[in-house]
């Protein structure tokens, strides 16, 4: 299933949601692969951000669960399905980090979900992340233009929500070799051009900017992430991982610390 089906998929989600909510909803927007123009129906799942003007009750919260859960590996949405938060108006203008919010649907927590015990914490620092896709790349499904909803991302704040994924690289990059190579591709990038990225972006990025030595890894990154394949690592490539991990961490760390410390007048 194709970028754009999968799209219409997901605006006519987003006008269920409208349902549910009423008044109540400000919009939702759509951000990840799907928004980047990388999605790939094997790997790739469904991201966006549910904006509502005031607090959801328990009834509205299982009505989301029960709606999504009815989605989450139907026919017509990926087999890693979806993922979706809730958030107050409030909150993403000005901007709050790390962002509180309301509910929370991810395969992560599929199963907890299903029980009804599913428990979460009140801030989630991805966010800011997720927003400044949003910003750059982002669409609105349907509700109010992106730019009137959320407020700019400042530098430090989306550099702390990117580097949160990538900060346990060397031990990580053994267990999901794809998604750390690619990510830290895409840090790095911001780094360095402080442009929002794809994965898949990152990763040609990284093949034209990074040294040679690294470049089998990524290219290989970069066609498991096309094709949707499992990554078989060979024992020769565990000492590359690792190499590369702690080239990149030690570069990101250098780099980043212009953004960590900086004030709030560079913004996305």
């Amino acid at each position: 299933m194709g970028g754009r089906l999968m799209e219409e998929h997901a605006t006519s989600l987003a006008k269920r949601i409208s349902g549910l909510f009423g008044n109540k909803l400000t919009g939702v927007y759509l951000h990840g692969s799907l928004a980047m123009d990388c999605f790939n129906p094997r790997i790739s799942d469904v991201d966006f951000l549910i904006i509502v003007e005031d607090g959801i009750s328990n009834d509205e919260k299982k009505a989301l669960d029960d709606l999504f859960l009815k989605e989450y590996r139907g026919d017509h949405f990926p087999a890693k399905g979806l993922e979706a938060s809730v958030l107050r108006r409030r909150n993403v203008r000005p901007l709050l980090y790390p962002t509180p919010f309301e509910y929370h649907f991810s395969d992560m927590h599929i199963d907890a979900i299903r029980r009804g015990a599913a428990t979460f914490p009140a801030t989630d620092p991805d966010i800011a992340a997720h927003i400044a896709v949003i910003r750059t790349r982002g669409k609105a499904l349907i509700g109010e233009p992106i730019e009137a909803v959320f407020a700019p991302v400042p530098y430090n704040y989306y550099m702390k929500s990117i580097y949160y994924d990538i900060h346990d690289a060397e031990a990580d990059i053994l267990k999901q070799p794809t998604y750390m190579i690619l990510n830290l591709c895409r840090v790095y990038k911001f780094c360095i051009k402080q442009s929002v990225a794809s994965k898949k972006e990152g990763g040609e990025w990284g093949l034209q900017s990074l040294p040679v030595r690294f470049h089998p890894i990524i290219q290989k990154a970069l066609k498991v992430y096309e094709t949707g394949k499992m990554w078989q690592t060979a024992v020769e490539e565990e000492a590359s991982l690792t190499d590369f991990a702690v080239y990149m961490t030690s570069s990101i760390r250098e780099k980043s610390i212009n953004f960590l410390d900086h004030d709030d007048n560079l913004k996305i």
